[in-house]
């Protein structure tokens, strides 16, 4: 889902040919994960090899973007540009929907409204340049 109302002026991750088809996705509003047929496991970040196995018989799925914040902190001093303006802001270890965790701005809120356990889903915003970069909102009651 995109969030027209946030616009991402944090770094912008480079691409490479292993992470297109993940940065692809997030353009059309989809969260990737993988998951390797040979061992079974599920992964993120995105990559060309199993982390687990080494296979590079991975195979991508997409992820429903619910979650829960599994841990999280609060910046309130941030003097970098593009997250300066932003303080306070959370960062937060989400667990998705089976099991795999994913470090993301979670937005949607008042900091004060983010604890461990609340319930989020995975929201892109735009860059100036059009990418989309996942983010967690937290989730409507």
């Amino acid at each position: 889902m995109f969030d027209e109302t946030i616009t991402w002026t944090g770094f912008v991750p480079v691409q490479s040919p292993e992470t297109a088809p993940f940065w692809a996705a997030a353009n059309e509003g989809i969260f990737l994960l993988q998951q390797c047929p040979d061992c079974g496991k599920t992964q993120y970040h995105y990559r060309a090899l199993c982390s687990f196995c080494m296979s590079d018989k991975i195979e991508d799925f997409p992820s429903s973007g619910r979650g829960e914040v599994w841990t999280y902190s609060v910046v309130y001093r941030n003097s970098t540009a593009g997250y300066a303006e932003k303080v306070p802001y959370v960062v937060g270890l989400v667990e998705l929907e089976g099991g795999v965790k994913v470090v993301s701005n979670i937005v949607g809120g008042a900091p004060e409204d983010v604890t461990f356990g609340t319930k989020v889903d995975a929201v892109f915003a735009k860059t100036q340049d059009g990418q989309s970069i996942p983010l967690f909102k937290v989730a409507d009651s």
